[in-house]
Formats: structure tokens, sequence, C-alpha cells
């Protein structure tokens, strides 16, 4: 949608044909108080008063279209770009488990029987969709861990490369050890900010080379803050313990969700504790068009120059 920067300019466009109704008559020798455009469309105004719009001379036409686009371009068309996009100075990391037992359906969605994965799919993707101003990565883990996405204000893009997870792509087991193992180091190539891990596994089969105290230790060394949360419609008591630990230690939080209704409410609880930088009234990059208004105001001029020099 076009903007106006100085809409009163649009004020003037009447101008010429107020001026030679309110002005008084003047002498043939008697200088014209008024630009020598305005003298010219005044002119051609007297000349051609009883024409009909479709009859007016060439002359006039483009004394018209001339006027017209510089109080356009005076006006300060623009329309928006885009915004600019306000960082937070927060990195955040959401690493997803995708061992085999993410792909049971025990999750009930509209009646029907869907997967863990599936639920976890599309509400973290819309999860990730509000976390403007944040850099937001992606992590795949079970047996092994993967960096699916790095750290990126490209937010979309990120959201797009959850539909090229699948169960089991690294691996059958969980390790959670290796997912915050991959963390840090994704996190210690980059510069200091708040650094947040978000977690999201059903706690079964919680195996590993690098023990889980081990791997929480190192993040609270980073000042990494880690929020889980279990995901399954009965979660294990020991995989709850694990997740629960990696909260406790790092200061962040745990969340148990049993069913697809419990696990939105979590990731409302997630955007309260870690509030996005989202502002309806952000600024906006404007790009002005002023320059077309103005190109075709001084075409006009051209245009009528070059048929004042043929008709002299």
């Amino acid at each position: 949608m076009i903007e106006l920067l100085r809409p009163w300019a649009l004020l003037l466009l009447p101008l010429p044909v107020l001026a030679r109704w309110l002005l008084p008559a003047l002498a043939a020798r008697a200088a014209l108080p008024v630009p020598a455009a305005v003298h010219e469309l005044l002119s051609a105004l007297s000349r051609s008063q009883d024409a009909r719009l479709m009859g007016w001379p060439a002359s006039l036409w483009l004394r018209t279209i001339g006027w017209v686009a510089l109080v356009a371009a005076l006006a300060g068309p623009q329309t928006r770009a885009g915004t600019l996009l306000k960082p937070t100075g927060r990195d955040l990391i959401v690493a997803i488990d995708l061992s085999a037992s993410m792909g049971q359906k025990d999750m009930v969605v509209d009646g029907e029987e869907v997967s863990r994965l599936g639920v976890v799919y599309d509400l973290i993707s819309e999860f990730i969709n509000k976390r403007a101003g944040d850099r937001v990565g992606l992590i795949a883990f079970s047996q092994e861990a993967f960096l699916i996405a790095p750290l990126t204000f490209d937010i979309r893009a990120v959201e797009g490369l959850l539909d090229e997870l699948g169960i089991g792509l690294p691996g059958h087991r969980t390790d959670l050890g290796r997912a915050v193992g991959l963390t840090i180091q994704t996190f210690r190539k980059e510069p200091p900010a708040t650094r947040v891990l978000i977690v999201i596994s059903d706690g079964e089969d919680n195996t590993g080379a690098l023990a889980v105290d081990d791997a929480v230790g190192l993040a609270t060394q980073h000042d990494i803050r880690i929020h889980t949360i279990g995901f399954s419609s009965d979660i294990k008591p020991d995989g709850a313990a694990v997740l629960r630990q990696m909260a406790k230690v790092t200061g962040g939080e745990y969340f148990v969700a049993q069913s697809p209704q419990a696990l939105a409410e979590i990731s409302g609880e997630i955007d309260r504790i870690e509030p996005s930088a989202i502002d309806r009234s952000q600024d906006a990059v404007m790009r002005s068009w002023s320059w077309v208004a103005l190109t075709i105001a001084l075409t006009a001029l051209a245009a009528l120059t070059w048929q004042e020099i043929r008709e002299a």
C-alpha cells in the first residue's frame, strides 16, 4: 500500500486552476507574480477554456501531467519494503529426539492417532516461527547428534528444515549427552550471548558415551540454560529424572507433556520464560517512489520544450 510522507502537498494540486479563477486580470505588459510554469498552464487553460477533456491540446496535457507528477513527487509516495529486525541478543537451539520411540502413535489429534514426532513437528514449527529477533538453530539427535540448522536469524529457513527430519535419522537410541555436547560446540564458536537450549525427548533409552552429568556440567560452565520437555503419553521415571536434572542444574525448567494440548501449553510457557522480540510497532524499511513521479514530470517538461522548439 502506498503511503505519503508529506500528504499536505496534495493541497497544491488545484493551485493553477484556483490562481486562474481568483487572481485579478493583468495588463498585457504587467509582470505575472506566479511561476512561469503556472503562467503557461493558465495561458493554455485560457486558450482552450471551451475544450472538452479529450479535446485538450497536447501542450495543456503535458503541463497538467507535469504539474500533477511534480506535486506527487513532493508528497513523497512510499511503500513498505520490510521491517527492521530487533535482535534480542539470545541464541536459542532446539534439539529434537528422533529415536525410534518417538515414532510411536500414542497421541490423538482430531480423533486420529498420530506419532509423537508428528505432534512435535507442528508445534515446534509454530514455536520457531514466533522467535523473531532470536538466532535459532536446530539439532536432531538420538544415538548421534547432528546440527541441522546453524544459528541464524532466518527463522523461516530453520522452520522449513523440520520437514527434512525423520525417525532414526541419527540412530535409534537416545543419547542426551551428545545433544548437549554438540550444543556446547556450536555456542563456543559464536560471540557471547544469552544461550538457551530446548530439548524435546520422550526420555527413553538414555545411554551414551558422554554422561549427562558431565554434559550438563560443561553446559553450566558455558552459561547455557537448558529447558527440557518430556513428551510421551507415559514417560518413564528414569527418563523424567534425567530431563529434570538437566533443567535444574542449568537454571532452566522441566516440563512434562502427555498430550498435544499439554505440549502446546508448554510452548506458550517457554514463550513467557524466554520472551521473543516480536513488536508490531517496530520500524519499517520504506521504499521511496518520488523518483518515478519526478521522472514523469521531467519527461513532460522535455516533451513540452521539444514541442515549443518545433513550433518556433
